[in-house]
């Protein structure tokens, strides 16, 4: 009776184990059905300025992106991945850098007419 269950436990333990292993391989998350995702994260950069405010980093995951679709040509995977997940990074902060550096950009100017108008306001002649 115990072998019996224990083997009823071992078949079922390798029974998952298999449906595992089979689940695993049929993913079809390869480096090649990345792409569409790396570049839809560069045009929402574009979108939310990176072009003008960010043009480092995304210039840097559109040349990522160039490299992983050229490691992917000569079958090089390891390295197509890497550049794939670089790219990623580099347009996520592209992404998240262009609004930070816009309002920084909006705050100068500020700050500028603020100046001008305290110049303004110091050169006046006092009322009476």
């Amino acid at each position: 009776m115990k072998t019996n269950k224990a083997s009823r436990y071992f078949a079922t333990g390798l029974a998952a184990l298999g449906l595992c292993m089979a689940a695993g391989c049929a993913t079809k998350d390869t480096v090649s059905s990345r792409f569409s995702l790396v570049e839809e994260n560069i045009n929402a950069a574009k979108t939310a300025g990176a072009e003008t405010y960010a043009p480092d980093p995304l210039k840097s995951a559109e040349a990522k992106l160039e490299s992983a679709k050229s490691a992917v040509r000569g079958n090089d995977m390891v390295s197509a991945a890497r550049f794939v997940d670089e790219a990623m990074v580099d347009a996520d902060y592209a992404r998240a850098k262009a609004p930070t550096e816009k309002a920084k950009n909006d705050a100068l100017k500020l700050r500028g007419t603020i100046q001008a108008l305290r110049a303004e306001i110091l050169s006046m002649p006092a009322a009476k």
